[in-house]
């Protein structure tokens, strides 16, 4: 049952809306001024009920204590001025005497829901930023920097945008910081899964039901009103409503009408190979002009690999509310000589696999499950490429063993190993 603090001075009106909201299954208290009404703990209640005018302190004083309890305030002298002044003081609504019946439980049941609502959202919010909290794009790869920066620097001119590369490699992280960086960040972001949709309900989904076929209805193209609307693999939509796609984000571009959106689509191919494939219709990639980025594969920015380990293990111990845990030389060796076909996503879920399969304080190989050696690299047995055996091999020995030793053990010259270094980027620590 909601609970209703009434602030008003005059017996006789408290009384009645007191009788009035008992009637209709509120619970009701009242109090005739602000220093009775502090004293019940006005934080406590559903909703609150004041009259501006009472006698020692106004009714909007209320507003101070009620934490993000909604107010309604009441006043017999009705004027602009008082409900403006009222709902800049945080008042969620505003109602005049003498007031109809069925409109004051209009109002009341209105701020209820509206303040419900918001609680709801605060939450929800709240447990998506524990699950998935925001992950700023970190990289000291070159390439991805470039692609960082050229990002930022359009995210304001509202183009639509083509991210293209391997699945797995951060494309969905870049739409957000895209979005994030936009003036439409306080507007909607909607993601479109449309290879996980049945095709025939691709079109449906995008663009809801329609009247001649023309005006969106509820589809995510008309949610994402005012944001971003982020679609991944655009060639599960048919290319005749890709088409359809492309006249509408035109036409309302042009004559500012809805829906007012921007769109970043996520794809593997390029542009260029997606239209001779027919999977990409050339008008809709016209939109996107230059604004076509690649997304770097894992196994190729390689100096990324231990920051980005890093930074999960730290979100993962503390997600399992996990003891202090840190990942082994050999475990970080591993992670440098996997060759990671899932890329981001992969070493994500590897990460977090290890987390919860660890039972000490250290992450060992055989924790991570991603068929690299554990323990002598002369004793694998598993299916290693021979560039991931040597980049193990090289990475787990050098402290240990001289240049010449590690040739040896390799069975090649220090000069064909000093070579196989230069070609991979593995220069000896100093």
């Amino acid at each position: 049952m909601n609970r209703v603090l009434i602030v008003e001075d005059e017996d006789i009106i408290r009384k009645q809306i007191t009788l009035l909201l008992e009637r209709n299954n509120y619970e009701v208290v009242g109090a005739s001024n602000i220093d009775e009404a502090i004293c019940l703990y006005p934080e406590s209640f559903d909703v609150i009920l004041a009259d501006i005018r009472l006698p020692g302190r106004d009714g909007n004083q209320i507003l101070d204590y009620s934490e993000q309890v909604p107010v309604v305030m009441m006043t017999s002298y009705a004027s602009v001025r008082s409900a403006v002044e009222s709902m800049k003081l945080g008042a969620v609504d505003y109602i005049s005497k003498p007031f109809d019946h069925d409109e004051l439980l209009l109002t009341i049941g209105r701020s209820l829901r509206a303040n419900r609502l918001s609680a709801q959202n605060a939450a929800m919010r709240r447990d998506l930023n524990r699950l998935y909290p925001r992950i700023e794009i970190e990289t000291s790869n070159a390439k991805m920097q470039q692609t960082v920066k050229s990002i930022e620097n359009i995210a304001d001119e509202d183009l639509f945008v083509y991210l293209q590369g391997e699945r797995g490699t951060g494309k969905e992280l870049m739409a957000r910081h895209c979005h994030a960086h936009s003036a439409r960040t306080r507007g909607p972001l909607v993601f479109a899964d449309l290879p996980m949709v049945e095709a025939a309900d691709v079109a449906h989904l995008l663009f809801g039901p329609h009247k001649e076929d023309r005006r969106p209805g509820s589809g995510l193209l008309q949610a994402a009103h005012g944001g971003t609307l982020v679609i991944r693999s655009i060639s599960a939509l048919a290319t005749e409503k890709q088409l359809q796609l492309a006249n509408l984000l035109i036409e309302a571009r042009n004559v500012r009408r809805a829906p007012n959106v921007r769109l970043i689509v996520l794809a593997i191919d390029p542009p260029s190979e997606a239209i001779r494939d027919g999977v990409l219709h050339p008008e809709l990639a016209d939109l996107f002009g230059d604004c076509v980025f690649p997304s770097v594969p894992l196994r190729q920015r390689r100096e990324d690999i231990a920051p980005l380990s890093a930074g999960y293990l730290r979100l993962f111990v503390k997600r399992y509310r996990k003891r202090r845990i840190v990942l082994s030389a050999e475990a970080q060796h591993a992670l440098q000589a996997y060759q990671w076909p899932g890329n981001i996503n992969e070493l994500k879920t590897v990460i977090e696999r290890a987390v919860l399969m660890v039972d000490s304080e250290e992450i060992q190989p055989v924790h991570l499950g991603i068929n690299v050696i554990d323990g002598e690299a002369c004793q694998t047995g598993l299916d290693l490429s021979l560039d991931a055996y040597f980049r193990y091999f090289v990475l787990n020995f050098e402290d240990r063993l001289s240049e010449t030793e590690l040739a040896s053990k390799l069975g090649i010259s220090r000069k064909a190993l000093w070579e196989r270094r230069q070609k991979m980027d593995l220069p000896r620590k100093v």
